[in-house]
């Protein structure tokens, strides 16, 4: 617990500290404790264009044609992986450019004195991929079922056989010849 000297210091100084003062400061500070992606209110990262995402995002949708909120999320997460699959391809070829600059060496040797920054890579890729194809799996049988389905709801299943309802003065229908002669396991219950 901090003594009454040191909160007079922090109130002093927190009066200098203004922080960014620039939309760009502003936006650069706001990422400044983002670890991970799952906070992150932007799907974009510096050399990504919100254009390149919206027309991908229309794609799939004009593909797919979501209704649920499950095949929404589907959607949403095949559009999500190959934003990803692009910005591993743009990371494969940062990482080869950037090594093959600095050291001035091979292909071959860009890629042994890399290998497990590369091997890191294509994990994540094929993770991504997996991921990727169990949506797009999951999304086409939810789609085939739900054409495989009648758009309108069944009829209600009515019984042939009928009880008299004496409260009402209902009196069933006579039975068909099938229902009369038919065997006792088939025959209706007389109560």
């Amino acid at each position: 617990m901090p003594t009454k000297k040191q909160s007079a210091a922090n109130r002093r100084n927190a009066i200098n500290s203004t922080g960014p003062r620039t939309d760009e400061g502003k936006a650069r500070s706001s990422m400044n404790a983002l670890k991970t992606g799952i906070d992150a209110q932007s799907e974009l990262i510096r050399g990504e264009t919100q254009t390149a995402l919206s027309e991908l995002t229309a794609e799939y949708y004009d593909q797919f044609h979501p209704v649920t909120p499950v095949e929404r999320m589907l959607v949403d997460t095949l559009i999500d992986c190959e934003w990803l699959l692009r910005r591993f391809r743009a990371v494969d070829t940062q990482l080869t450019e950037n090594a093959w600059h600095v050291f001035d060496i091979t292909l071959g040797k860009v890629f042994t004195d890399n290998c497990d920054v590369f091997a890191r890579l294509q994990r994540r890729i094929d993770s991504t991929q997996r991921h990727y194809h169990s949506a797009l799996r999951e999304l086409q049988r939810l789609q085939s079922a739900e054409i495989a389905e009648p758009d309108s709801e069944p009829a209600p299943v009515t019984s042939r056989i009928q009880t008299p309802n004496p409260e009402n003065g209902f009196v069933p229908p006579p039975l068909p010849a099938e229902l009369r002669d038919a065997s006792p396991e088939t025959q209706p219950l007389k109560l």
